[in-house]
């Protein structure tokens, strides 16, 4: 499912989103950074750690970006922001590209010492593949 243009405007900015997975059937919570590989969403985690864990155990996950200008507008405040549901599927990234790709939206030019953690630290790719994406702007009244 390709991102329409609201939402590819949202997704683009560099925004900590909040990231949800299911554990015994409730949600777990966690911000992250995230990139947009194609149709799909990556976020770097870990691995064997929690987030890897519950999208081996429950696949449904969604993603919430909340961009907040508290400027006000005519209207109201200037919230917007973007709902990423789907399906997860956890891949290596041996090289280290995916995870460079995501970090060098948030740091650029990415810092010595994050370049030494994707040697050290063994990581795994969480990719989204959106089964609906939702997007509010109340700056345009909805």
């Amino acid at each position: 499912m390709p991102f329409d243009a609201e939402a590819l405007d949202i997704l683009s900015g560099r925004h900590v989103g909040v990231f949800s997975t299911l554990v015994r059937g409730g949600p777990a919570l966690a911000c992250v950074w995230y990139g947009i590989d194609g149709d799909d969403l990556i976020i770097s985690t870990p691995a064997g750690r929690r987030k890897d864990k519950n999208v081996r155990e429950d696949s449904r996950v969604a993603l919430l970006i909340d961009v907040r200008d508290l400027e006000h507008v005519a209207g109201g405040l200037g919230y917007r922001g973007c709902e990423v549901r789907g399906v997860a599927e956890m891949e290596d990234d041996p090289d280290g590209q995916l995870r460079r790709k995501i970090v060098g939206r948030y740091l650029d030019p990415i810092p010595p010492e994050f370049e030494q953690r994707f040697t050290e630290q063994e990581r795994a790719i969480i990719r989204i593949r959106p089964t609906k994406v939702r997007t509010w702007d109340y700056r345009n009244g909805r």
